[in-house]
C-alpha cells in the first residue's frame, strides 16, 4: 500500500511496542503497522521522492496536519512554522535558567508534571537527560541501561540536567551514526553498571540539590535489552541502509527495532535502517518478504 509516513516510535501499552505510524492517500485516519520480531516488512521509497512537513500536535496531543503541506529537506519533518506551534517546543531549548513558555497549556504542563533526570548508557556512551516519562525515552533513544537520579517539576529538572552534562562532559544528545555503529556488538552489562555507579558517586559527592532523590533511595538500573527483540543477541553488524535522492528499497524478517533503528533479516544478511528519516515521506509499505541483494564481497565497497 501506498503510505505517507507521520511518525516512527514507540508505544507503551499493554507492552511497549514499536511502530510506524501512516495514513492512506486521501485519508486523514492515522493507522499503525506494529513492528513485530519475526514479521516481514517491505519499505520502498522511490528516488527523488519530496519530503513534507508533517504538521504538529497540539496540547491536547492531537495531531494537525500542516496547512500548507510544505515541502522541507529530507533531514527535517517540520516546516518553521508548524515547529513553532508543536506544543512543548519550549522544552526543547530550555536550560533550566528562566521559562519562556511556548503556551499557557506548556506552562501549566511544566510546572504540574514532574520530569525526572538520569543517566542513560547509549552506544558506548553515558549521556544525561530529563523526561516525564524515563522508561518511553531510554527505549526510544535505544539505550542499554538507565537509572533516574532526581525528580522535580518546573526549572528544576533542566537545570541540573545541563549542570551534570557540563560538570562531567556528558552529551545531551547521541547522534543515530554512533548508535548505527553499535547495533551487533555485545554489551558488558558489569561495566555499564560500574561506569554508572561511578558517575552517580561523583555527582552525590560534589553537587547539592534539592530534586535529588537520596542515594540510598535509588532504583537499581535498568537494562533495557528485552525490548529490543533478537537485536541484542546479534554476533554481526548490519549493512546500513539510509533514504537518500536514491529513494530506499529494503525488505526482510523483523528482527527487532532499537530506539528508532530497524533491524531485518534477508536470507543472511541483516540489514540496520533509521526510521526517523522516513517522516514526512510517501513510500510503499507492506508485511510481504522479497529477496534482496547483500554483500558478496569487499568490492562492494568500491
Amino acid at each position: 500500500m501506498n503510505a505517507y509516513i507521520l511518525h516512527a516510535g514507540w508505544k507503551l501499552k499493554p507492552q511497549p511496542e514499536p511502530y510506524i505510524m501512516f495514513n492512506t492517500q486521501g485519508s486523514e485516519q492515522e493507522n499503525l503497522l506494529i513492528l513485530k520480531q519475526g514479521e516481514n516488512i517491505t519499505i520502498k521509497v522511490k528516488p527523488n521522492q519530496e519530503k513534507t512537513c508533517v504538521g504538529f500536535h497540539s496540547a491536547s496531543g492531537k495531531h494537525i496536519p500542516c496547512k500548507t503541506t510544505e515541502l522541507i529537506p529530507l533531514n527535517k519533518v517540520q516546516c518553521q512554522s508548524c515547529s513553532l506551534s508543536e506544543f512543548f517546543i519550549c522544552k526543547a531549548i530550555c536550560q533550566g535558567d528562566f521559562c519562556h513558555p511556548s503556551s499557557e497549556e506548556a506552562n501549566e504542563h511544566c510546572w504540574k508534571t514532574p520530569a525526572s533526570v538520569y543517566l542513560t548508557h547509549i552506544a558506548g556512551k553515558i549521556k544525561v537527560g530529563s523526561s516525564t516519562s524515563t522508561l518511553r525515552r531510554w527505549i526510544g533513544q535505544g539505550s542499554d541501561a538507565g537509572i533516574r537520579i532526581a525528580e522535580g517539576v518546573g526549572l528544576a529538572p533542566r537545570a541540573l540536567e545541563h549542570q551534570i552534562s557540563t560538570k562531567f562532559s556528558l552529551p545531551l544528545a547521541i547522534r543515530t551514526s554512533q548508535k548505527m555503529k553499535f547495533i551487533g556488538k555485545k554489551i558488558d552489562k558489569d561495566k555499564i553498571t560500574n561506569q554508572l555507579k561511578s558517575i552517580i558517586n561523583e555527582i552525590y559527592k560534589t553537587m547539592k540539590s534539592e530534586i535529588l532523590i537520596p542515594k540510598k533511595g535509588l532504583e537499581p538500573i535498568t537494562f533495557l535489552d528485552k525490548f529490543f527483540s533478537e537485536i541484542p543477541s546479534m554476533n554481526v553488524q548490519p549493512l546500513v541502509l539510509k533514504l537518500d535522492k536514491t529513494g530506499l528499497d529494503l525488505s526482510g524478517k523483523i528482527v527487532g527495532v532499537k530506539g528508532s533503528i530497524l533491524v531485518v533479516k534477508n536470507v543472511e544478511t541483516y540489514f540496520a535502517l533509521p526510521l526517523d528519516p522516513l517522516v514526512g515521506i510517501q513510500a510503499h509499505l507492506s508485511q510481504e518478504y522479497e529477496e534482496m541483494k547483500g554483500q558478496k564481497s569487499l568490492f562492494d565497497f568500491v
